[in-house]
């Protein structure tokens, strides 16, 4: 775990930065694949945490998710139209080849007591509405140092070579890939000085670079 910015960490999970959570205040945004429990209870071993956030309910960011919540006591939060997927820990999967796959892909379901909306705060961040990826998919941002936690808006490193770089989440696993395309530009316009994702690394100077990416598409 690393400060990205004042009270602002990062927790990868997995290697090459494959998984990340991170910790924003005292709440601790996404927890893995259900085996990432651990990982994310270990990097926040003497911290304080008060609740658990989701950016959105897949399997790769809220699979820990109930084990963290039960362990550290503390309550789970979520995009109201995520809450479903995470309650049940089957996400809805989008029209694609891959339903009858991602329909079998269940995870410990966590109940969610807080259903979070544009404008709510979450550890000094804002939440934004950013779906598409999944219907309920959120965003945290802190405006006065320009801080974003995107989640799958955008990824940065391929999910198939692992190579580091600016992506769309596959369309096979995303609801709505023109809507998440709407988020990403979205988001790219705040010009975040610093882009946390759920997969990859972070980027410092992260406006010119996301701008130059949503540019492209």
């Amino acid at each position: 775990m690393h400060e990205l910015a004042p009270d602002v960490w990062h927790l990868p999970l997995a290697p090459r930065f494959g998984v990340n959570a991170y910790a924003v205040g005292d709440v601790v945004v996404d927890a893995g694949l259900k085996g990432s429990a651990k990982k994310v209870l270990g990097q926040l071993h003497g911290r304080h945490i008060a609740a658990h956030a989701l950016t959105h309910a897949h399997p790769d960011h809220a699979g820990g998710s109930r084990q963290v919540c039960d362990t550290l006591g503390v309550p789970c939060w979520a995009g109201v139209a995520d809450v479903p997927a995470a309650r049940a820990g089957l996400s809805s999967p989008p029209n694609s080849f891959m339903d009858p796959v991602q329909a079998r892909i269940r995870w410990p379901g966590v109940e969610v007591a807080r259903e979070l909306r544009e404008g709510d705060e979450v550890g000094g961040f804002t939440v934004l509405d950013a779906p598409g990826h999944t219907p309920g998919h959120i965003a945290f941002w802190r405006a006065h140092d320009r801080v974003l936690i995107c989640g799958d808006v955008f990824l940065n490193m391929s999910l198939v070579t692992t190579r580091f770089g600016l992506h769309e989440p596959p369309a096979f696993v995303t609801a709505d890939p023109t809507r998440n395309r709407e988020s990403m530009r979205r988001l790219a316009e705040l010009e975040p000085a610093i882009a946390g994702f759920g997969h990859g690394p972070v980027l410092t100077d992260a406006a010119p670079k996301l701008r130059a990416f949503v540019d492209g598409l």
